[in-house]
């Protein structure tokens, strides 16, 4: 097994609790000189370090991984492309600090913070899209009823009984799925909504009547910044409805006997295409993972609406996506689910599925809402998804992709539509 150096994320950790070398060396069980050691790229990171590490800081899983780093170097990559990988790498692995305050270099020349939108899908990212006490407290919610319909009654009932407030179906709410009225304590759900959504509606307003500390322990430590934190707070409550309406178990158990069909399992529990791949995205429970999967949603100019990941995929921080991933094919094949297998400019390859979604209509001559959503794995996963069969799943019959025109090593594509950015 290579041996693995984590120097600069754990000087940065200190620093970040503000505690000398002294003061972490003793909450470890370790000497000040081995700590010094280990700073210094002088000796390897061991398990047993590492378990001493995450239960002493309460640190996620992933903070020393190889994914987390490769994802920086790819962002970095893409504001740096003049630089070698190599150098990217060891500033990742070596300065992230340093790597930190690169990738926030263009909002501070934009004359701004760090954009909300951005700390909070870096917050997500960081769990890997999972939150373990929510997951569960959701999960426990809706064991008691298994089945759409048998748990929007349950829902209802738990408000009326529990909460004391009465909720009323087929509603007007001026436009929005749903509204609460503290003061006649009533929540009032749109007409129009399908059982999944009537579902999803009161389990968000649940979590923020019920779950506030529980999701304030998880943004305590992380936001400063007023609007980033209620960004995450609505972030979290929309995780334990999904979480609810789609329970871990459940879905889990549905994505593996289905070889992850979307549209099996969106039939199954009455979600759209595109909820059911975001919370196929967040299946990563310890002991009980789901393949992890990247998720994107674009419009037709290519704009990024929404991405998540479970592990490190360079998703183009800057400029457009690439118009040959096969994202941008699902909207000249509407209502159908596509396939790819592509391949980035290190090599690593993966597969892909995209569909067109739609939002509802809105009257004659006013224009639905087109997106194309993506769910895409490491090709190593692409065996136990239907979706590879009778695919050649070989590195040479891959498609050429890359982050974007901006940064994109490929010189000779015929597809770039303009020379890469060089710093």
């Amino acid at each position: 097994m290579a041996k693995h150096f984590a120097g600069g994320k754990i000087r940065t950790l200190r620093h970040a609790r503000n505690l000398t070398q002294a003061q972490m060396a003793r909450s470890l069980g370790i000497s000040t000189s081995y700590l010094n050691q280990l700073e210094n790229d002088q000796r390897p990171l061991t398990v047993s370090v590492l378990v001493q590490l995450a239960g002493a800081y309460d640190l996620d899983p992933t903070y020393f991984s190889d994914d987390a780093e490769r994802r920086t170097v790819g962002e970095l990559a893409s504001l740096l492309p003049s630089i070698s990988e190599p150098v990217l790498t060891d500033i990742a692995v070596r300065f992230p600090a340093v790597a930190e305050a690169i990738l926030s270099v263009p909002e501070l020349l934009a004359g701004s913070a760090l954009n909300p939108y951005v700390a909070v899908r870096n917050f997500f990212q960081s769990h890997r899209n999972y939150f373990h006490e929510l997951d569960t407290h959701a999960e426990d919610l809706a064991r008691s009823a298994r089945g759409r319909q048998r748990r929007l009654t349950q829902l209802a009932a738990t408000f009326d009984q529990t909460l004391g407030y009465t909720v009323r179906f087929n509603q007007d709410t001026g436009g929005s799925r749903s509204a609460v009225d503290p003061a006649l304590r009533e929540i009032r759900l749109r007409t129009g909504l399908t059982e999944a959504q009537q579902c999803f509606e009161l389990a968000y307003h649940y979590c923020t009547l019920t779950q506030a500390s529980l999701i304030d322990a998880y943004l305590h430590p992380a936001f400063t910044d007023p609007e980033a934190r209620a960004i995450a707070h609505h972030g979290l409550a929309q995780y334990f409805a999904a979480a609810v309406t789609m329970p871990y178990a459940e879905i889990l158990e549905a994505a593996e006997t289905s070889r992850y069909d979307i549209e099996v399992i969106s039939a199954r529990f009455g979600t759209s295409f595109e909820s059911t791949c975001q919370r196929l995205g967040t299946l990563q429970r310890p002991g009980a993972t789901a393949v992890p999967f990247f998720f994107i949603r674009t419009d037709r100019a290519g704009n990024i609406s929404k991405r998540q990941s479970t592990t490190s995929f360079p998703f183009a921080i800057s400029g457009g996506t690439c118009p040959l991933w096969v994202i941008h094919r699902a909207f000249d094949n509407p209502g159908s689910v596509i396939r790819q297998v592509s391949t980035m400019p290190d090599d690593t390859t993966h597969l892909w599925v995209a569909r067109m979604v739609q939002g509802p209509t809105a009257g004659f001559g006013t224009p639905r809402r087109e997106n194309a959503v993506a769910l895409g794995c490491d090709i190593s996963h692409a065996h136990r998804l239907v979706y590879a069969d009778g695919l050649d799943l070989s590195l040479a019959s891959a498609t050429p992709i890359g982050p974007g025109c901006d940064t994109c090593p490929r010189m000779s594509c015929p597809q770039r539509a303009f020379p890469a950015v060089r710093v």
